[in-house]
């Protein structure tokens, strides 16, 4: 009996050579199970045709969903359409987020709370931005276009038509995240060190030579860290688009995320949806890697 309680007291206690182990182990089998195995078996489900409508009919193809794939004109449109809208939301927001950052980093009456309000875009659930954003491009009823008739200009349709509606979404999200990338700007502008700014005022330097010379080397990092959480989460920006176009009119806002989902659930072919995510995820990974080890060398 006194041999089991020193058994006891050994497993459970933080002394022993097992308790590192013992204390990863929750979160190491829960990574397991929503990260590792979920992909194994999308792997594996890519790998075999497989429709839902279809449940007894499913047998092993191998690469015949990724050939497929290749050969898929829809795929190479959605792909299109996903690097149109993540490069252009991309170049915005970078733009814009690094200027507001700059402008926030000065003190002012009310910055504080200036910053605060900045920031209800990004903490609004993505679903009712959406929906916002909908009555407000409404043809009919919708602020912007009454705006737009104030000033004289006609009506449009945006989110019907097929020109404009990709801009209509990149314009939803630029309003929507171009704050967080101005708040992981300004954090970085906020760690600066003031050394080298005054060596340079000593030296002679402008305004505009420090700014390049020196903010624009030394936020780098933070600038590749925004860059790569907004291509990461533009790459597989789906709840918004479902809400405002679900991917139309057409196929005008049809990113390879929302293509992915009208593969699995509308077009109930699981095996084909499968490998569209897999290649999602070999994509984002493979960008995402070859700019941090650009920014490395850099």
């Amino acid at each position: 009996m006194m041999l089991s309680k020193k058994r006891l007291k050994l497993l459970f206690s933080l002394e022993t050579d097992s308790a590192p182990k013992l204390l990863v182990a929750p979160i190491f089998i829960f990574l397991l199970a929503v990260t590792v195995f979920p992909t194994v078996y999308a792997l594996f489900t890519s790998t075999q045709h497989y429709f839902l409508s279809e449940p007894y009919n499913k047998h092993f193809t191998g690469v015949g969903n990724y050939w497929f794939m290749l050969n898929d004109s829809r795929f190479w449109g959605s792909l299109s359409t996903t690097f149109t809208f993540m490069l252009s939301s991309i170049f915005i927001e970078m733009i814009l987020g690094a200027a507001l950052a700059l402008l926030m980093s000065r003190k002012f009456f009310g910055s504080g709370l200036a910053k605060t309000l900045f920031l209800l875009p990004t903490i609004t659930t993505p679903v009712v931005v959406g929906l916002i954003w909908v009555m407000m491009f409404d043809p009919q009823f919708g602020i912007i276009n009454y705006t737009l008739g104030q000033l004289g200009f006609a009506p449009q349709a945006w989110l019907a038509g097929e020109k404009t509606a990709i801009w209509a979404v990149i314009a939803v999200d630029v309003w929507e995240w171009t704050p967080f990338v101005a708040l992981v700007v300004l954090a970085g502008l906020q760690s600066l060190p003031d050394e080298p700014y005054e060596a340079a005022t000593v030296d002679g330097a402008s305004s505009v030579q420090k700014f390049v010379h020196l903010t624009l080397p030394l936020i780098q990092p933070y600038l590749v860290i925004a860059f790569v959480f907004r291509f990461m989460d533009l790459f597989r920006w789906f709840d918004t688009i479902y809400v405002m176009t679900k991917g139309g009119p057409g196929t005008a806002t049809e990113t390879l995320n929302m293509f992915g989902y009208l593969t699995g659930f509308n077009f109930m072919n699981v095996g084909y949806a499968a490998s569209l995510g897999l290649t999602m995820l070999f994509i984002i990974t493979t960008i995402s890697k070859f700019v941090i080890n650009l920014a490395r060398k850099g």
